[in-house]
This record gives C-alpha cells, structure tokens and sequence, in this order.
C-alpha cells in the first residue's frame, strides 16, 4: 500500500500586483547629515518609524514643520493613534522633534539630541497589559464596529472628569475638522468642551465620536458646519446617533461613489469644461461634493446610480444654462458641486426639458 500524499503548491497563489515607486511620484529632500543622525540614534522601532513620517510630511512638502494629526501619522506607520501620541512625546522630550505652536517638525540640530533609558524602558509592553488584548481585537473590523467597540470600551473606562492630555486630543479633533471642511480654524474651545462633556452613566464624549460627527455633518448638512454647531452639547447625542446610522450605511448610498467614472461622464459631455483625472483628489472641495450629491436620492427616492449622473450631465448640457458656454468660465463641475447649486441647477435642467417636450407633444 503506498502512502503518496499530493500537494498542490499553485492553487492558492494569487496575482500580485507590481508595484513600482519613482521619484517622478513625489520625493522628499532630506540632508545627509540628518539621515545619518537618526540612522545612529537609539530610537525604538516605533520612534523611528514615526521620525520616519513626520520627515514625509514636512519635508515631503518642502515645509520645516506644520500642523499634522496624530491620524495623519497612524495612517503611514499602522501604529495606533494612541501609540503614536505617546513617541511623539517622547521623541519631543528627546529634542528631535520641535513643536512651534499647532506646528510640529524635525528637529535640524542633531546635536541637542538626547536619550533617556526611561524612555525606551517605557515603550516596552507589559505581560499584564498584552494579556488585556484579545485575538478578536487583532482582526480587521469595519468603521462602524469600531466606533461600536469603541462606545462600549469607554463605559467602563472613561473616567468622568479629563485626565491630561485633552489638548491635544482637541487639537487632533480640530486638525481633523480643518482637514475635512478645508477650513482654518485655530480655537479647540468647542472641541475641549465635547471632550469634557458628560454624556451618560459618568461616561465623556471621545475624540474617535466627535470626529465621526464631523465627518458625518459635512458630508450630510447642506452648509458647511462650524465646530461650535458641531459641538452644541445639548444636540450632540442626537447628531452622534444619526452619525453612526450614516457610518453604518443605513442613511447613504450603499456603494461608493465611482468618482473616476463620474469625472470621465463629465467629460465626454463638457469636453471644453474637462477635469484631470490627476488633479481630482480628496483635498479638493468638489471631490466631497460629489461623494454627497451620490450619497443623496433621486426624487423616486432611489439612491443615485452612474446612469442618472449621465441623465442629469446630459440635461445641463442642453439647458439654457450652456448657452453661451464659451464666455462663462465659472459653468464647472467644481461650481456645478457645489451645496448652493446643485439643487438649482438640477432642477432648471429638469423644468427646461419637461417643457420642451410638452412642446413637442403639443
């Protein structure tokens, strides 16, 4: 009797995708000197990684320092906000970063470096406190469980009154909203009081809330909102519940929204009007604009599909609107976007083509 056992090595392999970086991508100037520097401090792995990426957004953009969000970080590293805010303080301690105000950067004078022991000691992990994290927590889980986890993590941990460290909490809170809205505010006032709410059973309102509120109010609201609408305490129960509903899917479009097949419908339609399809990105206003007007409803009260997008591109294009297209530079899809005049263009379009095919009917 033989015992052959076969194995095939092929059936799970799958395509992996080549990925290729060139400078002609973006690159980031750094002097020598700094590199051999950090390349010979006793940092951590953690410390240098996160050196690592505030060099890319700061230098990256050819900028000594500027304002960036602990998110910003955890975003390039995969180390957790919490994580990152704690080497973040210790590498400002250690002098190799500065903070200049809401402004945050490396430090070029390598010779002030320092190292304490205590700080390394520090970021290592205790038994106690690896045997807290679960194996659940380590599996990838969707925004809406997060925030979920998140909610019923701080019953029993939040204590009632702000324990240190709330400004910058506040501060994460109002880089995020100025990064959402494309705004410029400086007051954290509003977002401290959020901070240092209670909202029930002894429980604060967390930073990880509030910025859901934002982001939710933004995208959902027809006017921009200000962080002190945002954080009106007597409403925000009511706007953290509606923002998770919307987090969960329930009040927005199930699919995302196609922006690249959106902009190529534009511009086959407004070929003297078109957009780089390089130069749509989030940063720019109209790139939200489009994600709410796809996350709204058509007057059937469906949710919108690319086929509308086309219907309602092809209605503007042959409304009075677009008379005289060449002498008003201001018809763009950014304006056509825009909160203020989606709804009004839309509708002309719609009333124009109602009329004249009761014209044609008559």
């Amino acid at each position: 009797m033989n015992n052959v056992a076969y194995a095939n090595f092929g059936a799970n392999q799958q395509p992996v995708e080549r990925r290729v970086v060139d400078i002609d991508d973006g690159y980031t100037k750094v002097a020598n000197e700094l590199l051999e520097a950090i390349a010979s401090a006793d940092l951590t792995a953690r410390q240098l990684k996160i050196m690592l990426a505030y060099m890319r957004k700061t230098y990256g953009f050819n900028k000594k320092s500027d304002r960036i969000a602990d998110e910003q970080i955890s975003a390039i590293t995969g180390i957790s906000r919490q994580n990152v805010n704690k080497a973040k303080k210790e590498l400002l301690e250690m002098n190799c970063l500065f903070r200049n105000g809401n402004q945050i950067g490396i430090n070029k004078e390598v010779s002030a470096w320092h190292f304490s022991k205590s700080l390394q000691v520090s970021n290592l992990v205790s038994n106690l406190e690896t045997k807290k994290v679960s194996k659940l927590e380590t599996v990838r889980v969707s925004k809406s469980e997060t925030h979920k986890r998140h909610y019923l993590n701080t019953k029993e941990n939040t204590p009632l009154t702000p324990q240190g460290g709330d400004s910058d909490l506040a501060q994460e809170c109002l880089d995020f909203y100025n990064q959402t809205t494309d705004s410029r505010c400086s007051s954290t006032a509003p977002f401290e009081k959020a901070l240092s709410t209670v909202k029930a059973k002894g429980v604060c309102y967390s930073a990880e809330e509030v910025k859901l509120v934002t982001e939710w109010a933004f995208k959902v609201w027809k006017n921009k909102p200000s962080p002190n609408n945002l954080c009106r305490m007597t409403r925000f129960d009511t706007y953290l519940s509606d923002a998770l509903k919307w987090n969960d899917c329930t009040e927005r479009n199930p699919a995302p929204c196609p922006h690249d097949e959106l902009v190529n419908l534009w511009n086959a339609k407004f070929p003297e009007r078109a957009v780089e399809s390089h130069e749509w990105n989030k940063s720019r206003p109209a790139y939200r604009g489009m994600e709410r007007v796809w996350n709204g409803k058509t007057n059937n009260g469906a949710w919108r599909e690319v086929k509308h997008f086309a219907t309602v591109f092809d209605l503007i294009r042959k409304s009075k609107l677009c008379d005289g297209l060449h002498e008003k530079t201001w018809l763009t899809l950014d304006w056509i976007l825009d909160a203020k005049n989606w709804a009004k263009v839309y509708e002309q379009a719609r009333r124009e083509y109602k009329q004249s095919k009761q014209g044609v009917m008559a």
